[in-house]
């Protein structure tokens, strides 16, 4: 989608039309779906569905959408990436009960502790943002298209940082197959992208 082409649907949705809106939330699921899951660690994993939160990001989006006062896409990731991340915590909240732990202690989401280059878009100057919202978004679409267990071997080793044995352990598979697997991953990715050029 073009830059023009994306600011006509910004246009669109400011105006009311719910198409719109939903076509720019579509473009940003496997986004956010990634920031979820980057967020919420493994004892809450169980208890966290990752589409139901990026589904409650969807309907505060909707209900607030006349708050957002942008015009290009890096505006509109840094504005439901805000959305997303209040109800994260409040989900982690909610889970661990406030008054037990801090949330501060499990994880700091909005200050984007632990985020990889691809999603920490606070430090950067407004061109690089523009940038780095859209190759983000970008490459949480192809990791989206990509098979299951490959784009959690490549999420988990690139962007969490897990070790090859971690890896082993959690895939109950062995090295040489966990590693061929995120080949695997990153050939597609790869392709994809080639594709998309």
């Amino acid at each position: 989608m073009s830059n023009r082409e994306y600011q006509a649907l910004i246009e669109e949705a400011l105006k009311g039309n719910q198409d719109a809106i939903g076509q720019l939330f579509d473009r940003h699921r496997p986004y956010l779906k990634i920031l979820t899951q980057r967020a919420v660690d493994g004892r809450l994993q169980a208890r966290i569905d990752d589409s139901d939160l990026v589904q409650q990001t969807y309907l505060s989006a909707i209900k607030n959408f006349e708050k957002f006062d942008g015009k290009e896409e890096a505006q509109f990731i840094a504005w439901l990436r805000k959305i997303h991340e209040r109800n994260i915590q409040d989900t982690i909240r909610k889970h661990l009960g406030s008054d037990k732990r801090s949330i501060k202690n499990e994880r700091d989401v909005a200050a984007g502790e632990n985020d990889g280059v691809l999603f920490h878009l606070e430090t950067l100057s407004p061109s690089q943002r523009v940038m780095q919202a859209e190759e983000a978004v970008r490459l949480a679409e192809v990791m989206a298209s990509i098979p299951e267990d490959q784009r959690e071997a490549v999420r988990l080793r690139h962007l969490e940082g897990w070790s090859l044995a971690e890896l082993e352990k959690h895939f109950d598979r062995s090295e040489t197959a966990v590693a061929s697997l995120i080949k695997r991953g990153l050939e597609n990715i790869r392709k994809r992208l080639k594709q998309e050029e």
